[in-house]
């Protein structure tokens, strides 16, 4: 005799950890117990913050579809006139006139295709992709001019010296510049990483950048002051330098 097995929960359900039959109530008191379960900014351990963040993501977005007893009748394929539900015609959020048909996925917000970001787990508001990017980006507020000043400090050094000594090796100065570049620039990200405790911010590539360029500047004049030796007439410190903040902004990012 074969035995028969039991229906297996749709995945919004398992991903709030609820059978088919729960009611409304207790579907949203199970959300919010998961939503603090899986809050990532009470996680200390990174590799577990890391999976808080799937999770929650996964459990968000499941709340979103049943969270909602017309999306959920829907979902279900139980028949319900939506329109009964939701009789106005929806409109987007950040853009009043614009009708639309979507919501983000987190808070439900409606909105339109011009202000959705697509995330691997559906449409979301900028707001809201915004408030699970801060989770990675914890750089202080004087980390961007640290980064400024050592990227300017570092480079207004590095600069003369380097451009002195690939321009004393003629055609080998290229080949060289072409395969020390890219590791001088990986050095210097990790210099400046260093500096501001490996904190990351949404500004603070750019201030390196800053830095880094206004320092091959500075140094360049300074040699040229006192060699008569301008730095930025030559192509092998122009390769090197190109290089080297080529590899030095995507890891600051």
């Amino acid at each position: 005799m074969s035995e028969r097995t039991t229906p297996q929960p749709k995945e919004h359900y398992r991903a709030l950890d609820v059978g088919e039959n729960v009611s409304q109530e207790e579907l949203a008191r199970q959300f919010q117990r998961l939503r603090t379960l899986y809050q990532p900014d009470n996680i200390s351990d990174a590799d577990a913050r890391r999976y808080a963040s799937q999770k929650l993501a996964q459990i968000e977005e499941a709340y979103a579809i049943l969270g909602d007893p017309a999306r959920r009748a829907i979902y279900d394929g139980r028949p319900l006139a939506v329109a009964a539900h939701d009789p106005d015609t929806l409109f987007c959020a950040n853009h009043p006139n614009t009708e639309t048909l979507l919501r983000c996925n987190k808070c439900g917000k409606p909105i339109c295709m011009k202000c959705a970001v697509q995330t691997p787990v559906g449409y979301r508001c900028t707001e809201c992709v915004r408030q699970q990017q801060n989770v990675y980006f914890n750089a202080l507020g004087s980390d961007n001019f640290i980064a400024l000043g050592v990227g300017f400090l570092v480079s207004a050094i590095a600069a003369p010296l380097v451009g002195m000594l690939l321009s004393g090796f003629g055609f080998f100065g290229l080949i060289i510049a072409f395969i020390a570049g890219s590791g001088a620039g990986s050095l210097l990200a990790q210099i400046i990483r260093r500096a501001v405790g490996r904190r990351r911010g949404r500004r603070l590539p750019a201030f390196a950048l800053i830095g880094i360029i206004s320092g091959v500047l500075v140094g360049s004049l300074a040699l040229l002051l006192f060699t008569g030796f301008f730095l930025l007439f030559d192509i092998t410190t122009l390769l090197f330098t190109g290089l080297a903040i080529a590899a030095a902004y995507p890891q600051l990012r």
